[in-house]
C-alpha cells in the first residue's frame, strides 16, 4: 500500500512539473514568501507598479534559478569558466525548464556590435557565403577555381577519344650541380620524359653529354607523368593526376594536342590555355592548381571559410582599421573651436592648458623665423601657414600639431593622456576599406557579382528577396540548403518585427531603443529551441503603439512552439495579448512583494488588479481640460539633416510640456538627442559635443540651462544610493556632525561617510560585506564580522542623533526619514523630492544598482528636481515612462507640471499615449521609419494631431482620446 501511494504521489509530482512552474517561499529582495503556480507553454504577463517585485520574481528568481541549475550540470572544471550565479532565496521550485533571458539592451559604444552580430543573422550568412561564393582576383578580376584530380579527370573523360594528353608538373634548378641531382632523382622515380622549351627530352635513352647540352644550366622544365587519350575514365587517370599535383606541390599542367581536339570543348574554369609548340606539334597548356592562385597576378588566396568574412577575425579584417570601419583622425573643429581668435589669443585649444603651454610659447618665439602671423584670426590664415602649423618647420625645429600628437601617442599608456587625446579626435571612414571593414581578399569572393560587404549593406528586406531568388546546381543545392534556410529564417524574423529597412552592417549604437530591443529579440526568435522558459524584460520599451502589433505576433509565435514566455511588461496593448496575468504588489518596496492576482486575463475580477482596471477603462489618467498657451518664445532648429532627417526645421515652444512622437526609427533621437541637445550645450556652455549637421539655432537665449535625462544606468557601484545621488547625504552628515557627541570627539561630516577612510570599517572598507572566492564555485558574500554589515567604525556608530546611529538612518525608508529629520529643513526638502516622484518606500542606503528601471528613471528626475534653480532650464527626457506602470504616471506627470509651473520647459521623447495625451504641444516625426520618416508630419495640441490622417501617432491618439473621454472614467 505504501509503495502504491508513493507511486501515486510521484505521478502527481511529475504531472505538476509538466504542467506548471511551482514556486514556494520566494524571498528574493522584497518578495515576501511568494507562492505561485505558473502554467507552462503559455504567454504570461508579469505586471505591477514600479518597484513592486516583478523583476525580483521573474528575472532574479525564476531565470536565475533556471540558469544556475543548467550551470550546475557541468563539471567543476567547466563551471570555473562560466558565469557564477548564487542560488536565489526560496523554499522550492518545481517544473522549471531551462531558462533564457532577453534583457533590455543598453547602448553599445563599440562599432563591432551590429544588427547582424546581435541577431546572429550574419553568422549564418558567413557560413552560406563560404560554401557558395565564387572567387575572382581583386587585381585582374579573373575567376579563380580550385582544381582537384577528380574534377580534371572528369574533364578528360569528356574529351574526344582522338585527343592526345600529357599530364605534367613543373620543376627546376639553379645550377649544374642541382640539375644533376634533380635529374638523378627523376630517373630513380621512373620519370623519363621532360618538356624543355619547345623540345621533348627523353631521360632514359639520351646520352649524358647530349642530355646536358639540351637542358639549360638553370631554368624550369615540365616533367611528364603520363600520356593519355581523351575519354579515358580508368583509375590510371586519377592516379597520374594525384601524382602530378603531389610532385608539383599543388600545381600541375595538362597538355592537350590542339590538332586532335576541339579547344572549345574544354571548360575547366581555369586559366585560359596557352598555345605551345612541342616538337612539330601544336599543344594547348592548361595550368592547374589545387590551391587558389591567380597565375596572372601571382596572388594566392585563402580558402573560403566563415571567419574570412568576419571583421572580428584577423583573417578577414581590414589591416588598416582592424575591422572597425573607422579610422581616428585629428578633429580640427575641436583643435580650433573658435577660428576668430588668433594664435596668440589661444586659437589652438590643446596648447591653452598649463601642461602643454610651452608648445604655444615655442611657436610664438619662432613665429618670425617661420613667417606665421600670430596676431591674425585663424580663419584668415593662408593654406601654406596652416600646413606649417600642422606639419611643423624642419629648419627651426617646430614639431607642429601633428608632431605634438605623435609625441602624445608614445605616452598613451597613461590614462590621462588617452583621455586628453580623445578630446581632439574624430572618426572617419577607413581610407583602405571605405568603411566596409573587410580586406580585399575577403571582398574577392562574390555571389552573383556581389561581395559580402554589399550584401550586408543592403536593406534586410532586399537581402531576403535576393536570397530567395538564388538558384543552385544540383550538386550545390544540398550544400547551400541548410545555411540558406537559417539565414532566411532570421531575416524573416527581422522583417516580421518591422526592421526590414535596416541593414546587417548597421551598428547597434546608431539604433533607437525600440530598434535595438527588437533586434536583440530576434536572436531568441530565430532559435529552434522548445520547452524553454523565456523571460522578456519589457520587450515593448522604445516602441510606438504601431510597432507593438508586430512584436506581439513574434512573441506569440515563440510561445506557440511550445515555450513558456514570462514578460515583464507595462504596455497595455501587449499585456492584452497575454494568456495569463500575474500582478505583483499591491504597492512598491516594502508595500509590495506579494502576488495580488494570478490567472487568465479575462477571469480576473474588477478592482482586484490595477492593470486590469486600466485595461478595462475603470481607471484612467485624466486629460487636462485646458492646454497651456504657446504664446511665449520658441526654439527653432533649422536644416537638420543627420541620419535619416530630411532637412527638418524643428520648432517647439518654451514654458510648456512638449512631446516629440513618432514610430521607432523615425528620427526622434536623431533630432532631439543627437542634434538639439548638442547644439544647445554648445550655445549655452561652449561645450563641444558631437552633433549631427544642422544649419542654425534660434531662441537659445531664452534658456539658461539644458538638462538631459536619458536611460543610462544610475550607477554600477554598490556604494551609490538614493541619498548620495540627490546630494541629501551631505546634509544628513552635517546633522550628525553637529551633535554634541561629534563635537566632543572632534568628528566632522567626513567621518560619517562609508566612502571615507575617516569613518568606514577598516575590515570591509565600508562595503558591509566580504567577498569569499570559492574558486570553482560561485563567490560567497558574508556580512563583515567586525561591523556586522553596518559599514562604520564602532566609534562612529556610537554617535547618536535622536537615539539613531548613521547606520540606522541609512536603513530607514524615505518616508520614515522624512518624519525622523523634522526640523532639519535642508534634509527634509531633498527627501520630499523622492516622495514627490513616488520613491518614498526606498531605503536611504539601498544600492543604486539594485533599483528597477522605473525607479532609476524617477531617481534621475528627483536629482534634477532637487537641484533645480531659479534659472530657466530646458529638461529633455528620453522616454521617462520606461519601467513605469500606468498607475505610476500620475506622480510623474505631476512632477512634470511642477517643473513647468516653476518656469521651466519640458521636451519629452515618448510613445506612451497617456503622456502624449497630457502634453501641451506635440511634434510628430514620421510618418514611417528610416527613409520613410525623417520629416515633421504634424504639430499642435493632442486634439489637433489626432485629426492628422498621415500621422500614425494621430491614429492611435484619436482612439485613446475617445476612450478616455467616455462618461465612465475615474482616476
Amino acid at each position: 500500500m505504501r509503495l502504491r501511494r508513493s507511486a501515486v504521489a510521484s505521478r502527481r509530482a511529475s504531472s505538476v512539473k509538466a504542467d506548471v512552474i511551482r514556486v514556494r517561499g520566494a524571498r528574493v529582495h522584497n518578495l515576501r514568501n511568494v507562492d505561485l503556480d505558473i502554467p507552462r507553454n503559455r504567454l504570461i504577463a508579469v505586471c505591477g507598479v514600479s518597484g513592486s517585485g516583478k523583476t525580483s520574481l521573474a528575472m532574479d528568481t525564476l531565470y536565475a534559478e533556471g540558469q544556475r541549475r543548467y550551470i550546475e550540470s557541468f563539471s567543476a572544471y567547466t563551471r570555473q569558466f562560466l558565469q557564477r550565479l548564487d542560488k536565489p532565496d526560496f523554499d522550492e521550485i518545481q517544473g522549471l525548464p531551462p531558462a533564457m533571458a532577453v534583457r533590455r539592451m543598453q547602448a553599445h559604444r563599440s562599432n563591432r556590435s551590429t544588427v547582424g552580430t546581435v541577431s546572429e543573422s550574419i553568422d549564418y550568412l558567413r557560413l552560406f557565403f563560404a560554401k557558395c561564393a565564387r572567387l575572382s582576383c581583386y587585381q585582374c578580376k579573373a575567376e579563380i577555381t580550385q582544381q582537384s584530380p577528380q574534377t580534371v579527370s572528369k574533364l578528360i573523360g569528356g574529351l574526344p577519344k582522338s585527343a592526345k594528353l600529357m599530364v605534367a608538373f613543373e620543376t627546376g634548378w639553379l645550377d649544374i650541380a642541382e640539375r644533376a641531382e634533380r635529374l638523378a632523382e627523376l630517373q630513380s622515380s621512373g620519370l623519363l620524359r621532360l618538356i624543355c622549351g619547345d623540345q621533348e627530352v627523353q631521360l632514359g635513352s639520351t646520352e649524358r653529354d647530349q642530355l646536358a647540352s639540351s637542358l639549360p644550366t638553370a631554368g624550369r622544365v615540365w616533367v611528364v607523368i603520363d600520356r593519355l587519350h581523351g575519354g579515358d575514365t580508368s583509375p590510371r587517370v586519377s592516379e597520374s593526376l594525384e601524382l602530378a599535383f603531389d610532385r608539383g606541390f599543388g600545381q600541375a599542367s595538362l597538355f592537350i594536342n590542339s590538332a586532335e581536339s576541339d579547344s572549345s570543348a574544354i571548360d575547366l574554369n581555369a586559366t585560359t590555355g596557352k598555345p605551345r609548340t612541342i616538337g612539330s606539334q601544336d599543344w594547348q597548356q592548361l595550368d592547374l592548381s589545387s590551391r587558389l592562385i591567380c597565375t596572372n597576378c601571382c596572388i594566392e588566396y585563402p580558402a573560403a571559410e566563415p571567419r574570412l568574412f568576419s571583421f572580428n577575425s584577423p583573417l578577414g579584417a581590414c589591416p588598416v582599421c582592424e575591422g572597425f570601419g573607422d579610422a581616428m583622425m585629428l578633429d580640427m573643429d575641436a583643435i580650433v573651436p573658435d577660428p576668430s581668435l588668433s594664435i596668440r589669443q589661444g586659437a589652438i585649444a590643446p596648447w591653452n592648458g598649463p601642461a602643454y603651454r610651452p608648445y604655444l610659447d615655442e611657436l610664438l618665439e619662432m613665429a618670425d623665423a617661420i613667417g606665421i602671423p600670430v596676431d591674425m584670426p585663424f580663419s584668415r590664415l593662408a593654406k601654406k601657414w596652416i600646413k606649417i602649423l600642422l606639419e611643423g618647420h624642419q629648419k627651426t625645429g617646430f614639431v607642429g600639431i601633428n608632431g605634438f600628437f605623435q609625441y602624445l601617442e608614445r605616452k598613451k599608456y597613461k590614462l590621462h593622456v588617452r583621455v586628453f587625446l580623445s578630446r581632439w579626435r574624430r572618426y572617419e571612414a577607413c581610407s583602405s576599406c571605405g568603411g566596409t571593414r573587410l580586406n580585399e581578399v575577403a571582398k574577392s569572393y562574390n555571389l552573383q557579382g556581389h561581395d559580402f560587404t554589399e550584401l550586408c549593406s543592403w536593406e534586410i528586406s532586399h537581402l531576403a528577396d535576393f536570397l530567395r531568388s538564388l538558384t543552385f546546381e544540383e550538386n550545390e543545392q544540398s550544400v547551400a540548403a541548410g545555411p540558406l534556410s537559417s539565414v532566411a529564417d532570421r531575416l524573416n524574423y527581422l522583417n516580421g518585427v518591422g526592421l526590414g529597412y535596416l541593414s546587417l552592417d548597421r551598428t547597434i549604437r546608431t539604433l533607437s531603443g525600440g530598434e535595438a530591443q527588437r533586434t536583440l529579440l530576434t536572436s531568441a526568435l530565430g532559435s529552434s529551441l522548445v520547452n524553454m522558459l523565456y523571460v522578456l524584460d519589457e520587450p515593448s520599451v522604445g516602441l510606438h503603439p504601431h510597432d507593438v502589433a508586430g512584436l506581439a505576433k513574434a512573441i506569440q509565435l515563440l510561445s506557440a512552439r511550445g515555450n513558456t514566455l514570462l514578460m515583464i511588461e507595462h504596455e497595455e496593448a501587449l499585456i492584452s495579448k497575454a494568456d495569463w496575468l500575474v500582478e505583483v504588489g499591491p504597492g512598491a518596496g516594502t508595500d509590495g512583494g506579494t502576488v495580488v492576482c494570478s490567472g487568465p486575463l479575462d477571469q480576473i475580477p474588477a478592482k482586484q488588479s490595477l492593470t486590469v482596471d486600466y485595461l478595462a477603462g475603470a481607471r484612467t489618467i485624466p486629460i487636462p481640460g485646458k492646454r497651456r498657451d504657446t504664446d511665449g518664445p520658441w526654439i527653432v532648429l533649422s536644416g537638420c539633416c543627420g541620419n535619416n532627417l530630411q532637412q527638418v526645421d524643428f520648432r517647439f515652444p518654451l514654458g510648456v510640456f512638449c512631446v516629440v512622437t513618432g514610430v521607432s526609427g523615425s528620427g526622434k533621437s536623431s533630432l532631439v538627442q543627437d542634434t538639439l541637445s548638442g547644439a544647445l550645450l554648445w550655445k549655452l556652455n561652449k561645450t563641444k559635443v558631437p552633433t549631427l549637421p544642422f544649419r542654425s539655432l534660434e531662441g537659445s537665449e531664452f534658456v539658461d540651462e539644458c538638462v538631459v535625462v536619458d536611460q543610462h544606468p544610475v550607477s554600477r557601484s554598490s556604494r551609490s544610493n538614493p541619498v548620495t545621488y540627490i546630494k541629501a547625504y551631505d546634509e544628513i552628515r552635517q546633522v550628525f556632525a553637529a551633535t554634541i557627541e561629534s563635537k566632543t570627539r572632534n568628528l566632522g561630516p567626513g567621518h560619517f561617510s562609508f566612502n571615507s577612510p575617516l569613518g568606514q570599517c577598516d575590515n570591509c572598507k565600508g562595503d558591509g560585506t566580504l567577498q569569499i572566492d570559492m574558486q570553482f564555485l560561485a563567490d560567497v558574500y558574508i556580512n563583515c564580522p567586525v561591523c556586522h554589515g553596518r559599514r562604520f567604525r564602532p566609534e562612529i556608530l556610537a554617535v547618536r542623533y535622536r537615539d539613531r546611529s548613521i547606520a540606522d538612518v541609512l536603513n530607514m525608508t524615505v518616508r520614515e526619514a522624512q518624519l525622523f529629520f523634522r526640523g532639519a529643513a535642508k534634509v527634509q526638502k531633498k527627501l520630499q523630492v523622492l516622495i514627490d516622484v513616488g520613491l518614498e518606500y526606498l531605503r536611504l542606503g539601498q544600492s543604486a544598482n539594485t533599483l528597477s528601471a522605473g525607479e532609476a528613471q524617477r531617481l534621475k528626475l528627483a536629482s534634477h528636481l532637487a537641484a533645480a534653480s531659479q534659472k530657466h532650464c530646458l529638461f529633455i527626457f528620453d522616454e521617462p515612462t520606461t519601467g513605469l506602470h500606468t498607475h505610476d504616471l500620475h506622480r510623474m506627470l505631476g512632477c512634470f507640471s511642477a517643473l513647468v509651473d516653476a518656469g521651466h520647459s519640458l521636451l519629452v521623447v515618448e510613445h506612451n499615449l497617456h503622456v502624449i495625451a497630457a502634453a501641451d504641444h506635440i511634434v510628430d516625426i514620421g510618418p514611417g521609419p528610416a527613409d520613410q520618416g525623417g520629416r515633421i508630419v504634424a504639430t499642435g495640441t493632442p486634439e489637433e494631431v489626432a485629426l492628422c490622417g498621415e500621422s500614425l501617432t494621430g491614429k492611435y491618439l484619436r482612439e485613446h482620446l475617445a476612450k478616455t473621454r467616455k462618461p465612465k472614467q475615474a482616476t
